[in-house]
């Protein structure tokens, strides 16, 4: 599981940072192009860095907790989603 964390830790890093960066790497009219493919990309790879963590929390909690751990998990990750969103809100 760690080469997947890796790998997905550093294509959502260099996804987000050409996202960000696209319209001081095109012009105008090229940058929408460029950000949004990376969106979608950047969006892939989140994904693929919650997978293993995920499993993670399968393969380690007993029986009892698998329900209980995964809410855990899920309300963490809407947290995370929501302060993320409350943060692009101060920069706009």
């Amino acid at each position: 599981r760690r080469p997947v964390i890796l790998a997905g830790l550093v294509s959502t890093w260099i996804a987000g940072m050409l996202f960000s960066s696209a319209e001081h790497l095109f012009s105008e009219d090229l940058a929408l192009y460029f950000a949004a493919p990376m969106y979608w990309v950047m969006d892939v790879t989140i994904n693929i860095l919650q997978t293993p963590h995920r499993a993670l929390v399968a393969d380690l909690a007993s029986e009892s907790q698998q329900v209980p751990m995964q809410v855990v998990f899920v309300f963490f990750m809407a947290v995370g989603n929501f302060i993320g969103f409350s943060i692009m809100q101060i920069y706009t």
